[in-house]
């Protein structure tokens, strides 16, 4: 994704991977090899390889998902003809313009309009928004309120087609 000024603003899910492959391939060999200084760098290394292997399961799962809304933008932008001109109209018009439904994006916002972090849901049909956003202002925006003394009525989900 690029903002207005030209900037690449998403996350490179490939070259991430492959960073964290290399990594996990090089403590595989440490461990394969056994060269380790003492008790506790061999346990330092496994935990690590475990981490790792862990943000590699997790890592997979967003570029999955983030290959699926390509996926479906493309398909609808070359369903809707020209692709230069589908994609200008919904670059313009946003997801109205393309012949499939939309999905949302929603996210609670503090009191500043600053997005509340880890409140993102992604990928919703129009028939689970209702219940997310019920749930952002039951359990998130109270949670949020009280840690930073804010009113939850403050608080409000913005809610974004794509």
């Amino acid at each position: 994704m690029l903002d207005t000024l030209g900037l690449h603003t998403t996350r490179d899910y490939q070259t991430e991977l492959h960073t964290l492959q290399t990594q996990i391939n090089a403590l595989t060999g440490k461990i394969t090899i056994g060269n380790f200084h003492n008790h506790e760098d061999q346990h330092n290394t496994h935990s690590r390889l475990h981490n790792l292997q862990t943000q590699e399961k997790t890592l997979r799962r967003e570029a999955a998902m983030e290959n699926q809304r390509i996926n479906r933008l493309v398909t609808a932008v070359r369903t809707a003809g020209d692709p230069d001109l589908g994609f200008i109209a919904y670059v313009v018009f946003g997801p109205a313009a393309l012949p499939v439904a939309p999905l949302y994006e929603i996210r609670l916002l503090d009191e500043y309009g600053y997005t509340v972090g880890g409140t993102i849901r992604t990928n919703l049909p129009a028939s689970r928004v209702e219940k997310a956003k019920r749930e952002l202002l039951t359990v998130d925006a109270p949670r949020h309120a009280g840690l930073w003394g804010a009113h939850v009525s403050a608080y409000r989900v913005q809610v974004t087609p794509f």
